[in-house]
């Protein structure tokens, strides 16, 4: 005998059901971050529900994964990269460091100002996001 509220078919909709509303409770900028690349050292994401245009300044927000932690004990970073599409360059801003991988952990450091404009490197991980935010 099986009861209707257990029968394999009410489990199955009960399941989608769940999901369907577990989707809707998380945000979905949670759910944004993009693998974009990764060195020995780092692996670079990105928030592409963040990026913003302002003619030809693209603004990101990235974060950076550290393989092992810094001398500083930082094991992953939040920020905001501005791109310069006409002239290949960026700079950082906004950054907080945490302690645990994934911005987890306790926060370390953090640092309001932008940095100054810098000439992208042509193998660098910053390539691969300039790419996606700029050439469209």
């Amino acid at each position: 005998m099986t009861l209707p509220l257990f029968s394999t078919r009410a489990g199955l909709v009960l399941g989608l059901v769940g999901l369907a509303l577990w989707g809707l409770l998380v945000p979905s900028k949670a759910m944004a971050w993009t693998r974009m690349g990764e060195s020995e050292e780092v692996t670079l994401y990105l928030n592409r529900n963040s990026i913003e245009k302002e003619n030809t300044i693209r603004r990101v927000r990235e974060m950076q994964d550290l393989k092992t932690a810094d001398a500083e004990g930082v094991r992953s970073r939040s920020y905001i990269n501005e791109y310069d599409c006409n002239y290949k360059m960026h700079r950082l801003g906004q950054m907080t460091s945490y302690a645990g991988p994934k911005m987890t952990g306790q926060k370390l450091f953090t640092v309001n100002d932008m940095g100054y404009w810098r000439k992208i490197p042509p193998y660098g991980v910053f390539t691969l996001t300039y790419i996606a935010v700029c050439i469209e």
